[in-house]
């Protein structure tokens, strides 16, 4: 008798990479980012959201050679998963699911942006969606995850995104912890409570 799989939900999925797969102490990792807000006033806040919120976002740091400064990154993931119809049985997201929204990832300020997609049964699905990335979104990876959320595989590393501004990363970063619009944040490393970005 075999053990049917499980059909890994986008919270599931969302859930183990902030808790186990993407678990570094000196990085900042914020589950369902959507923006932030600031005082206008004294009892107003103005609202400012993203076009797609961030499943996933997370900035590190790393200090750049010679002890010129730090370089701060920001990875940007999109997460699908299986969900129910409406008869409440489970499907896969369809093929290419997501995509759109790992671009905009981009857009909004995300140097690198990967699509978490559970992974295909058949290769050939796996490569048609490598073969879209390659040849119309260039710089977005896909991490395909095990159906009992074992393990992930990286199967198209993000390229780097070229558009985005230094001080855009660390402006981005800086609204996150002063008013940041998110469910869920890890615990802030020491030199982003200093600033030292």
């Amino acid at each position: 008798m075999t053990k049917e799989l499980a059909h890994p939900e986008e919270a599931q999925i969302t859930d183990k990479f902030l808790k186990e797969f993407l678990k570094d102490g000196e990085s900042i990792r914020v589950k369902d980012w959507g923006g932030w807000s600031y005082r206008t006033g004294r009892n107003s806040r103005q609202q400012t959201r993203f076009w797609r919120e961030f499943d996933i976002a997370v900035f590190s740091r790393t200090t750049l050679s010679g002890g010129g400064g730090y370089e701060l990154t920001l990875k940007g993931y999109e997460v699908k998963g299986w969900r129910k119809d409406r008869k409440g049985k489970m499907i896969a997201p369809p093929f290419g699911e997501g995509l759109d929204q790992a671009l905009v990832l981009l857009q909004q300020g995300a140097n690198f942006a990967y699509l978490i997609h559970p992974q295909p049964k058949r290769d050939e699905d796996k490569s048609a969606l490598k073969e879209l990335c390659d040849m119309y979104a260039p710089c977005v990876g896909i991490i395909y995850v095990y159906d009992d959320l074992s393990w992930f595989e990286t199967y198209r590393k993000a390229e780097q995104n070229h558009h985005v501004q230094v001080n855009r990363t660390r402006d981005l970063l800086t609204s996150l912890i002063t008013g940041g619009n998110f469910s869920e944040i890890s615990e802030l490393p020491l030199w982003a409570k200093q600033q030292q970005y």
